[in-house]
């Protein structure tokens, strides 16, 4: 689980560097207000802004290299060479790259690399109880980081270009140019949390960790939801009931954090 977990934290803090690097190289600004709200932010996490390539960044990927070589004889061999790739890429960007143009054409590269990674994953692993760890693993972690990102850049004191920043780090400006006409706190919300459709929704990361709890060994008493079957049954219906509207700053944080502690219902039930 905690290799899907650490795939999954890269990319997300990929995305928001690359954002930052684009809107600084544009402006040459760092007290730019959004860029200096994002460092406020990612400061909150741990992760350096100010660095080109963060320590924090560096850190997720070994421990993804980590993570799948103790469990080296399920992966492919395409696999842990791409990881192995990917870990040796973001250790050479760490000593070259600056911060700005040179830092978003990087950050390109880490996403592309790690696009490539999880479609190993996806298209060559067995689908066992392992896959099915490492899927739930990344779910859990991209609908932590939306939410998240989510209740910052659409509070209502949110600087200037935020929610336009918000779209680029869900991956989902293209949609939402689609289908809304423009772009506002309710139609970031609407997509980015409550689309059924959209692979980058809260809403979406739920229902997949949904099904692939339901495919686990049981757990409990037969016949008888797991209590993490029962908590992500609980917060799927519970958002996809939800209005935009319902889904306040303070609202966005507490379903980050519900999320959060469906870990702590899986370790207790297979991991004690």
């Amino acid at each position: 689980m905690w290799l899907g977990r650490y795939i999954e934290r890269s990319e997300d803090t990929a995305r928001i560097l690359r954002a930052y690097h684009v809107r600084l190289a544009e402006t040459s600004d760092p007290d730019m207000p959004l860029l200096a709200d994002m460092r406020d932010y990612l400061a909150r996490y741990g992760i350096e802004a100010e660095a080109a390539i963060p320590e924090a960044l560096i850190g997720s990927l070994d421990s993804a290299a980590y993570s799948a070589g103790q469990v080296r004889d399920r992966f492919s061999p395409d696999g842990w060479l791409a990881l192995r790739d990917l870990s040796n890429t973001v250790h050479r960007f760490a000593g070259t790259v600056q911060p700005g143009d040179d830092a978003t054409r990087a950050m390109t590269v880490i996403l592309r690399k790690l696009a490539g990674f999880s479609g190993l994953l996806s298209e060559n692993m067995y689908r066992f109880t392992g896959w099915r760890f490492l899927e739930i693993g990344r779910r859990l972690e991209r609908a932590i980081q939306i939410a998240r990102s989510l209740a910052w850049l659409t509070r209502e004191d949110a600087p200037d270009g935020a929610l336009d920043m918000m779209l680029e780090i869900g991956d989902s400006v293209m949609t939402h140019r689609r289908q809304y006409a423009s772009a506002g706190r309710r139609s970031l919300i609407d997509l980015l949390a409550l689309d059924p459709l959209n692979p980058r929704s809260v809403l979406y990361q739920l229902d997949r960790m949904k099904q692939e709890i339901a495919h686990l060994p049981e757990s409990g008493d037969r016949g008888h939801l797991s209590p993490a079957a029962k908590d992500v049954l609980r917060l799927h219906t519970a958002l996809a009931t939800d209005d935009p509207a319902d889904l306040s700053t303070d609202t966005l944080d507490a379903l980050a954090d519900d999320i959060a502690g469906l870990y702590s219902s899986l370790a207790r039930a297979y991991f004690a």
